[in-house]
Order: C-alpha cells, then sequence, then structure tokens
C-alpha cells in the first residue's frame, strides 16, 4: 500500500532467497479437503492500492512508525511509506525494515524523512535489499533501508510509545496484533484470523501510505514484540480492494525469516 504510480515487478531471485523459499513453502502434503479450507480462508484478494505521494508527518527520530519519501532509481514521482523495525546489519549499521513494493524495480531508491529545520527533507538511507513478488499470500514483500551518516538524526526502537523487547516467537490466531502508519495516523488493532510463517492476517483498517509500517503485539505490561510489517489489506473475499477504506483485514509480512536470511538483529528499547 504505497503511494505510488506503478505496482512493483518482481526481481530476480539470488540464491539466498531460494533458500530461504524452499524453506518456508516446504511443508507435507495435506487432504484435499484441508486444501479447500486452506483456499477459502487464505486466498482472498488483498492489494496496497497506488494513490498520489502524500506529506509525511515530522521525525524527530528514526525509527518504527515514521513517514519516508522513497525517490526511485528511475526517476519517476516519489512514494511516501512508513518505515518498519529498527535494526542492525552484521556489520552493525543500523537500518529500517519496510515493505518491498515501496522501492520500485530498477535500482535502489533513496529514502528521505521530514526531519524540519534547516534541511527539511535530509536523505537519511537507500535501500540495500528488495524483494516483492505480488500480492498473494505466499508471495514475499520487504526491503530492508540502510541508514547513512548515523548519530545525525537520533535513532529510537520505540513504537507508538511501546518499548520493543524483542521478537514475537509465535503468533497465533486469536492474538491482537497492532500495526501503525502515517496514513492511518494511530494505532489499528485486531484479532488473528489466519497466521503463518509467512504471513499474518488480522482484524484493523489499513489505507495508502501505511506500508511498511510496524506490525506488533503489545503485551500485559505495555511493551511491544515484534511481528512484521505492513502490505496490504484485505476485504476477506475476492473483491479487489482500494486504496481508501475502510477495510475489514490488514496483511503483514512476518519478519523472523528474514532478520536470519539478511543476517540483521532487531534493535529492543533499554527500559
Amino acid at each position: 500500500m504505497t503511494d505510488s504510480d506503478d505496482p512493483a515487478t518482481e526481481p530476480p531471485a539470488p540464491p539466498l532467497r531460494r533458500r530461504l523459499f524452499n524453506a518456508l513453502t516446504s511443508a507435507p502434503v495435506v487432504a484435499i479437503s484441508v486444501i479447500a479450507i486452506f483456499v477459502a480462508l487464505f486466498w482472498v484478494n488483498h492489494t496496497h492500492p497506488v494513490g498520489h505521494p502524500i506529506p509525511t508527518p515530522t521525525a524527530k527520530t528514526l525509527g518504527p512508525g515514521i513517514g519516508i519519501n522513497v525517490t526511485p532509481a528511475d526517476g519517476s514521482d516519489n512514494i511516501s511509506c512508513t518505515a518498519g523495525f529498527l535494526v542492525r546489519t552484521k556489520d552493525g549499521q543500523p537500518g529500517l525494515l519496510a515493505a518491498g513494493h515501496c522501492n520500485k524495480p530498477g535500482g535502489p531508491g533513496t529514502v528521505a524523512v521530514h526531519h524540519g529545520g534547516l534541511y527539511k527533507y535530509p536523505v537519511v538511507g537507500t535501500f540495500t535489499e528488495s524483494v516483492y513478488d505480488g500480492n498473494g499470500w505466499n508471495d514475499y514483500d520487504i526491503a530492508l533501508i540502510t541508514l547513512d551518516h548515523p548519530g545525525k538524526i537520533p535513532l529510537s526502537s520505540e513504537v507508538d510509545g511501546h518499548p520493543v523487547t524483542g521478537l514475537a516467537e509465535n503468533v497465533e490466531i486469536g492474538d491482537t496484533l497492532c500495526h501503525f502508519g502515517i496514513r492511518s495516523g494511530g494505532a489499528m488493532c485486531g484479532p488473528v484470523v489466519a497466521a503463518e510463517e509467512n504471513k499474518v492476517r488480522f482484524t484493523a483498517t489499513g489505507t495508502c501510505g501505511d506500508s511498511g509500517g510496524p506490525v506488533y503485539k503489545i503485551l500485559p505490561d505495555a511493551t511491544a514484540q515484534a511481528v512484521g510489517i505492513f502490505t496490504a489489506v484485505s476485504n476477506g473475499d475476492y473483491s479487489e480492494p482500494t486504496c481508501d477504506g475502510p477495510h475489514q483485514y490488514s496483511v503483514a509480512q512476518t519478519i523472523k525469516p528474514w532478520l536470519a536470511a539478511w543476517e540483521l538483529t532487531l534493535v529492543t528499547t533499554t527500559r
């Protein structure tokens, strides 16, 4: 769900991605009746519809839930999305997770934020990893923005005031998840209705500009556990959702497999 002009196309699959795909999609063969139930539950239309770029809120820190403005490498119109969780690469460089469809094909897009002051939209990073297959339940939609010049703008791992204490190991049907996006303007929360290793669907609305935003579980002590990034909306049927809501469901790309694949560490909040 970006504000952009064209849907992204699938980038070539590197060997690491092929290994990840095989790991994620290998499962025992199930009975025909179970397959039918699976199809009815999961294979419904969901999309991140396109629209015009939107202004992003002022960000005093770099972290989950801030607005990002992406300048595509092909010179096309900018795209507005929401940043996901704060991470570090194996070399210790800070980065932000994002939705893969926020980075158009043709090269790595550059990322700016609305910081205010003399330089209102400083460039803070570049897409260094990007995967976008499409809108299907088994498709991948995730990216990594590596941050340049760390230290010039403070970093924060908190999401909507909740300290991030770690990664949710399990997400089950009935769990309450939230996502935070710049267009929705606050946390949208609801129960999980479908959960697998690759994707999670939960009852909460979303709209253009929310793509890439953090999806998380709030614990009783008001801390948060990271689950995924917001990638799409769904009406729970075979209709094609439009950009403007309301929508019944939100769809999240889980981040746990990609932290391992890209050798990233989730940045948690020190209390």
